[in-house]
């Protein structure tokens, strides 16, 4: 059995669980926090498959770190779209 010394925007779409289309579009808005950084091999992207598990297993300590600590639940104030009704002008004025 040979080892994959790479893997391939379609490996990472099965590892990720993401279509190649979205990580693309994740690479293209450098947003490293959703798919690990590739490497350049001539025209194509290619990830390390020590530092994708790495990367996968930094996610999971962060996910299983986050979901120990208490957390107090407080939402956040409403806020109210479009035009502010007359009774909800800050003026006060009444026309």
């Amino acid at each position: 059995m040979v080892k994959k010394m790479f893997y391939y925007i379609e490996d990472m779409s099965i590892i990720l669980g993401k279509t190649p289309a979205s990580i693309h579009g994740h690479l293209a808005r450098k947003q490293f926090d959703a798919v690990p950084p590739p490497i350049k091999l001539g025209r194509r992207l290619a990830w390390n498959p020590a530092v994708v598990e790495k990367w996968v297993q930094e996610k999971t300590d962060r996910a299983d770190g986050k979901a120990n600590p208490q957390r107090t639940l407080t939402t956040p104030p409403t806020k109210r779209r479009g035009r502010p009704r007359k009774s909800e002008r800050k003026n006060g004025d009444e026309q």
